[in-house]
Order: C-alpha cells, then sequence, then structure tokens
C-alpha cells in the first residue's frame, strides 16, 4: 500500500551546522577556545564504529584553513602514521551508548601548531578510526566530518533540524505527514534580536536573546524555505535551510524493450534509466538536466515496479552528443552512480589524469554533489571499426601477452601502447591479454578491485581510444583478450554501497 507522506530534503547553504552524527561545546569554536570538546555517535553517519567495544578509538584530525584549495585540503593534521604504535594524545574516550569524545585544550591554533597570523582556521576537519585504521566513523557516504571556527562576530545558526556535518551541504530526510509541524531551533554567539522566517513570512521572534525555537506547520509542497536571522543593531547574520517536500512514490512497470542501465531513444533526445535496487523506499534521479540542479525535484522521482525490484524514468529534452553527469539519490541520503554507465567522474582521482592521456576531460560538478558521478550522452561520437572481420587466433595456439598499461609504457595510455605493437609483434605473440582495464578503485592499481564493469578506466584514455587499440590490434593479426574481476568489489562500487552493512564492514543480510 502506498503512503502518502511528505519528505523533506534539508539543504544548508551558509554556516555548517552540527548534527546526531557530530556535536561539539561550545556552539561557536572560535581559534581560541579552550577546552572545545567533540563528541561523535557512532549510530549515526556510516555506522562504520557501531557497537565498537574496544578502547582503540583515535581521532584523524586536521583544519581546512584560509589558505586550503578545498575541502581535501586538510593541514596541520595529526592522525596515526603507524596504526600498530597508535599516538595516545589522539585516542578518543568513550562516553558509552555507541558514543565517543575528543577533547581540545589550550586553543585551537596552538594545538594545530599555526604560526602564521594571517592565516586563519575555517573549519575542522575530523574522522573517528579503531587503533588499526579498518573502521573509520564518518558521513553516511564515508565523506569528511567538518566543524565550522567562528570569529567573534554576531553568528547565527540553525541547530534543529539537524545535518550531517559535511563540508559541502548535502540533504538530510525527515519524514512527514501534511499538516505535521517541523521543530526549528537556532542559536547565536551573541544577545540579539532573533527571527525565524518561513518562505519570507516572519514565524517567531524574541529581543535580546541567545536561543529561539519554533514548530510551524508545513502545509504544502515544492520548495520552502526557514531562516534564522540574529540582528545586534549593527550586524545581521543569516543561517538558511532550504527543503522540498514530495508525494508518494508512483508505482508503474517498466516500459517495454528496456534494460538495467540508460536506455537511448533513437531521437537522441531523451533516455530512460533503469535501476535495480529492491528494498528501497524511493529514488530520485539528480544532476545536470534542466530543472534538477543536483537537488530533489518532483518531476525526476522515479517510478518503481509493482515487484518493488526496479526504479525508472524517462528524461527528455536532452541535447544530443551533449554530456549530462548524473547520479541516483536513494532513500534520501545515499548517492550513487549508475552501475551500468560507460563512462564515469571520480572526484578523488581524475585530477591525475593527465590532459594528454584524456583530452577533454568534463569537469566534475565540484560543490554540488559528492562521490563519483556517471555520464548520460545521447548520440555519441562513435568508432568506424577499420576492421570488421577479424578471425581470431585458435585457441590451441594462442601466444599471449600479458601486461598492465600503466606498467608496460610509462604514459600509460592507449596512444602509446599502440605504438608499441610492431615491438610485440616482433616477440611472435598473437594475443595481448590486458589486465582489467575497466574503471577500478583509484588510478594506480592493477585493476582487481573494480567498480564500474561497463567503464573503461579513464587513466588510460578514452573509450573510442581503447577502441582504435583494439582495431590496430586486429590490423597486426593480434587478438585482445580482456582480464576482468567480477567477484572484487569494494567501497566505491554503486552496487556495494546499495547493500553494505558498515558496521560490520560487509554487505548486509538482506
Amino acid at each position: 500500500m502506498k503512503k502518502y507522506l511528505l519528505v523533506f530534503f534539508i539543504l544548508l547553504f551558509y554556516h555548517q551546522t552540527f548534527s546526531q552524527l557530530l556535536s561539539w561545546t561550545p556552539d561557536f569554536a572560535t581559534e581560541s577556545t579552550t577546552p572545545f570538546v567533540i563528541t561523535a555517535d557512532a549510530t549515526k553517519g556510516n555506522l562504520g564504529l557501531q557497537n565498537y567495544t574496544p578502547s582503540d578509538v583515535y581521532v584523524h584530525i586536521g583544519v581546512i584553513t584560509s589558505l586550503s584549495s578545498g575541502a581535501g585540503d586538510w593541514k596541520y593534521v595529526k592522525f596515526n602514521q603507524n596504526f600498530n604504535q597508535p599516538n595516545p594524545s589522539l585516542q578518543a574516550v568513550s562516553l558509552g551508548n555507541n558514543k565517543w569524545s575528543f577533547t581540545i585544550t589550550g586553543g585551537l591554533r596552538a594545538y594545530f601548531g599555526m604560526t602564521n597570523p594571517a592565516e586563519t582556521i575555517k573549519k575542522i576537519a575530523i574522522l573517528f578510526r579503531n587503533g588499526d585504521g579498518t573502521n573509520k566513523l564518518a558521513n553516511t557516504d564515508g565523506s569528511d566530518m567538518y566543524i565550522p571556527v567562528y570569529t567573534n562576530a554576531l553568528a547565527v545558526r540553525i541547530t534543529n533540524p539537524l545535518f550531517q556535518p559535511t563540508y559541502i551541504p548535502v540533504p538530510e530526510t525527515i519524514t512527514k505527514v501534511v499538516g505535521d509541524n517541523i521543530s526549528v531551533t537556532a542559536v547565536s554567539n551573541l544577545p540579539a534580536t532573533l527571527k525565524i522566517y518561513l518562505n519570507g513570512v516572519e514565524i517567531q521572534s524574541a529581543a535580546a536573546a541567545t536561543s529561539i525555537s519554533a514548530t510551524p506547520t508545513i502545509t504544502t509542497a515544492g520548495s520552502q524555505q526557514i531562516i534564522a536571522e540574529a540582528n545586534d543593531g549593527t550586524a545581521t547574520s543569516r543561517d538558511t535551510v532550504n527543503f522540498f517536500t514530495t508525494g508518494a512514490v508512483n508505482e508503474a512497470p517498466l516500459p517495454a524493450g528496456v534494460k538495467e542501465g540508460i536506455n537511448y531513444d533513437p531521437s537522441n533526445t531523451s533516455a530512460t534509466l533503469v535501476l535495480y535496487a529492491p528494498g528501497k523506499g524511493r529514488v530520485c534521479v539528480i544532476g545536470e538536466f534542466a530543472g534538477s540542479n543536483w537537488q530533489e525535484q518532483t518531476q525526476f522521482q522515479m517510478n518503481k515496479t509493482p515487484d518493488g525490484n526496479y526504479w525508472w524514468i524517462t528524461i527528455n529534452g536532452l541535447t544530443a552528443a551533449k554530456e549530462y553527469a548524473f547520479q541516483y539519490l536513494v532513500d534520501g541520503t545515499l548517492k550513487i552512480a549508475e552501475p551500468y554507465t560507460e563512462k564515469v567522474l571520480d572526484p578523488a582521482n581524475d585530477q591525475y589524469i593527465p590532459a594528454a592521456t584524456y583530452p577533454g576531460l568534463k569537469t566534475y560538478p565540484t560543490g554540488l554533489t559528492s562521490g563519483i558521478v556517471s555520464i548520460l550522452q545521447t548520440a555519441a561520437p562513435a568508432y568506424n571499426w577499420q576492421v570488421n572481420n577479424f578471425t581470431r587466433p585458435d585457441k590451441k595456439g594462442l601466444v599471449i601477452y600479458e601486461l598492465l598499461v600503466r606498467d608496460f609504457v610509462a604514459n600509460h595510455n592507449w596512444n602509446t601502447l599502440r605504438d608499441t605493437l610492431n615491438y610485440l609483434k616482433k616477440l611472435g605473440i598473437n594475443a595481448i591479454e590486458l589486465m582489467p582495464l575497466n574503471e577500478f578503485e583509484g588510478n594506480i592499481s592493477w585493476g582487481y578491485n573494480p567498480d564500474f564493469y561497463f567503464a573503461p578506466d579513464k587513466y588510460y584514455g578514452p573509450a573510442n581510444t581503447l577502441k582504435e587499440f583494439i582495431d590496430s590490434c586486429h590490423k597486426n593479426g593480434i587478438a585482445v583478450i580482456m582480464d576482468i574481476a567480477l567477484n572484487h568489489s569494494f567501497g566505491s562500487s554503486p552496487m556495494v554501497q546499495l547493500y553494505w552493512d558498515a558496521a560490520n564492514n560487509r554487505p548486509s543480510l538482506d
């Protein structure tokens, strides 16, 4: 039976707020705050330390400063360089009930050893790990956790609804029935006139206060906004929550002829996406499609098949040959790429791919989403095969040369490898076995840790350049054998992420 619920997706744009996963005292840390107590709740986030009973939990901590290039540019990092001999000064204290605490004393600048007066702290970056580093408590998607650091200027922060402490705010989920109230609380670091607005209408105010609460009723669906404002007569500070409400999941059978993954329409202006995800409550497509802007929107909610196994949607209005980056947002929290995609963008690894290897690589949508994204492209440039009648060598007479592209040629790309075919041919071989070439974890790998089975790894070059290499091999009478590993999937695989038991570091029992 369909449940007619309103689901609220909350996106914070200004100051970061704390969450049930991570909280801290005092509410507004400055560079001189001491002591500063950080508490993590292991029953939240990715559950990486849930029910972990040994006392060997340590923090991996640093700061994002005015000189950092982004969220990944941690500075003045303190961590266990040798997990076999962990640093006791980084050990967290167990508070029981799956909670762990870590205290910084002496002020933040002194603790992190900052001496440049022109460099200021923007955020504290932190993770909690067990002693040998195998278990990590982080956000739901495994991303790092951050705590804002303030100046002495007036500041206000919404503390309820609660959020994950991400660097770039991501949606949280609160399920409400139409007519329910939503609890809102905000705090300020200085006495001020505090106000709360719902969709531009003031719903609560308090004079000379440092906290304010309200419980407005949500009566309509669609995009809405809550603003907390503090004004002390000379300065104004605001914190904003944007949330989206959506209705019930629509049930509909799969369109005729579609299969899992991306199904392109002959018109080259639409595509039908099909995701196999039994047991999930709702799935939405987010990305670069008109009207989406990487946020949950009604028109991009996917249909669920009556058996509950498949989710599908047809995306219209596409421009032929244009690359669109997109993800699936599952149950309002998990972002995954399309498992069957033929190209991904990876924020952690693409930056190390030279332009000579992959010219014109599409830019990752930094600041709009997190995690690996998939690519959809109607009318993608086709490769014109020169050899259409290749006869494979008899398997009884194969002479195979196995190679790893990144080790065999320093430039680790298909063009350079193609230039070595005369050398390989002179050796007397008639087949080349390529170690796994589909997308795998990281860039420097043998390939036996795959995450996307149908996407050639960009570290070796574009897909059409791979095809050109195979074509050249066939011209020289050389067969190409692809080495594959289908049973080694790790954390960046969307199929792993869909059904992962982070607490026990294994696939979930369902």
